[in-house]
């Protein structure tokens, strides 16, 4: 146990502008479950990536198994038994999960052409090594995001990876889910794999882990064994400070109704939806994964069209059919998949925020440069955005910081309403609690905000009501200030 399969020795990387790890030494023993955290830019993904051969430090090096091991891509690391299971998966959707098992590592006969049927022989006993009910003939993009996590742990199973890092697995997942998936990481390890556990559900880390690694400003600051760790103690070490604790906050809400919906349907999503918001209320949308919350939303801001029902805006009923017709009433939308549909990564920071009101910064045909660069950094001391630049590349940014310049977007164009889906998912402790101050500020000033959350914690703290789905119907509204996290799911699943 106390062999060390991994060491990083000062590992230092430099990108333009930003050192992203300085000097990181780590190592991982043999057979444990590694807790890696830290806040978005801390470091985690870059030093994975070096790991991975997807990036070459500038010094420093990795050994594996005691020897020095110069990784310099994905399918090397795969061959000394490295193998990563990403947050964004990366699974070809269009093929069979045999397939994408053996992708890159087929089986061949004797004349060159794959053996499909000890394929499939082989993807199934893969499957069944890790419990994974899964048809080995089903094309990826049928299968639930879950399902396409074990597809992803059995293809690096398959490619014999004693080394196993895992990158955000339960982001996207229920909690049913969730529970699956850290009993297999457990199972693996009882099978003599080693696991690294990125995660910012501190929660999940000390429930599963053995050890525990903090960085910090691309620094490792901490390192305990989990028993010794607590969750104010790793918060702590993350921030480089102590963070307040949210509390619930009753507020006083106007009976004035910016948003009615009545009877909304669409067919295989949801039926009957009816419901109102008022103008500078908070208001949350719960239930399990693919109550169809996400879905209803789109409908409203006219991504998808309903079957029927009728909308009303500021007293006015609309047909709302396009996301720009949405716009020019005034709402704004921040989708749950920040990195697919949130925002444009090849271009800017400034590039991204001011999208939503490119007519107004030209004046005869030409780009006002200098007015553009102007509410770019208004928004960025307005509302704190961490960035080396407004010229640096959005992708380059944490998460956090991602999601408050798409949130700057729809407050550039003054918008009345906002929808935000999973709106922390995927960011740190520290952002998370800033994205709450931001969202009860706007809320103070009169915008209203839509919130589709899965974390129960969250919709209790930030939410003045909540309406709670399930399966495409709406079971019941409530005031959050008395509600407790069970009764969500309590209403959710009655009959």
């Amino acid at each position: 146990m106390n062999q060390n399969i991994l060491e990083f020795r000062g590992i230092t990387k430099q990108f333009p502008g930003v050192r992203a790890l300085s000097d990181v030494s780590l190592s991982i023993r043999s057979g444990e479950i590694h807790g890696l955290i830290g806040e978005n830019g801390a470091g985690k993904s870059t030093l994975m990536k070096v790991l991975m051969g997807l990036y070459q430090a500038d010094c420093g090096e990795v050994v594996i198994n005691g020897k020095a091991e110069h990784i310099t891509s994905p399918f090397y690391a795969a061959s000394i038994g490295i193998g990563m299971v990403p947050q964004e998966l990366d699974l070809n959707p269009y093929v069979s999960v045999r397939e994408n098992i053996f992708l890159g590592n087929e089986i061949r006969g004797a004349f060159g052409s794959i053996d499909w049927k000890k394929t499939t022989v082989e993807a199934k006993r893969a499957l069944a090594m890790i419990g994974a009910s899964v048809d080995a003939n089903t094309i990826v993009n049928k299968l639930s995001v879950a399902q396409q996590q074990l597809v992803q742990i059995a293809r690096a199973l398959m490619t014999g990876a004693e080394l196993l890092v895992f990158d955000e697995p339960t982001a996207s997942l229920t909690s049913v889910e969730t529970e699956f998936l850290l009993k297999l990481m457990v199972r693996l390890k009882e099978q003599g794999k080693t696991i690294i556990f990125i995660s910012h559900h501190l929660e999940e880390l000390l429930s599963t882990t053995d050890r525990i690694t903090v960085m910090r400003d691309g620094r490792v600051v901490h390192q305990c064994d989990t028993a010794e760790a607590t969750l104010g103690l790793l918060i702590e070490h993350m921030a480089g400070k102590k963070i307040q604790q949210m509390e619930r906050v009753e507020r006083t809400i106007p009976d004035d109704v910016i948003l009615k919906v009545e009877n909304f349907c669409r067919k295989g999503e949801f039926r009957d939806v009816s419901f109102e918001v008022r103008y500078g209320e908070i208001f949350g949308l719960g239930g399990l994964v693919g109550a169809g919350r996400t879905e209803l939303m789109s409908a409203i801001f006219g991504i998808h069209q309903p079957d029927s029902g009728a909308m009303y805006f500021e007293g006015k009923e609309v047909c709302v059919r396009t996301p720009h017709e949405a716009i020019e009433l005034g709402m704004g939308f921040v989708p749950e998949e920040r990195r697919l549909h949130g925002i444009f990564p090849e271009l800017s920071v400034r590039e991204n925020m001011v999208v939503t009101i490119l007519q107004r910064l030209f004046k005869k045909a030409r780009l006002q440069h200098a007015q553009a660069e102007g509410i770019c950094r208004e928004y960025i001391d307005k509302i704190s955005i961490k960035t080396p630049a407004t010229s640096t590349q959005i992708r380059s940014l944490s998460g956090g910081n991602q999601q408050k310049v798409i949130l700057s977007r729809w407050l550039i164009r003054n918008s009345k309403l906002l929808i935000l889906d999973e709106p922390t998912r995927g960011i740190d402790v520290n952002a998370k609690s800033e994205i709450y101050t931001l969202i009860r500020e706007l809320a103070r000033q009169g915008i209203t905000v839509i919130v589709i959350s899965s974390e129960q914690e969250e919709l209790l703290l930030l939410t003045d009501r909540v309406m709670i789905m399930h399966e495409g119907a709406v079971k019941g509204f409530r005031d959050t200030i008395t509600l407790k996290e069970k009764d969500i799911l309590d209403i959710a699943l009655r009959s």
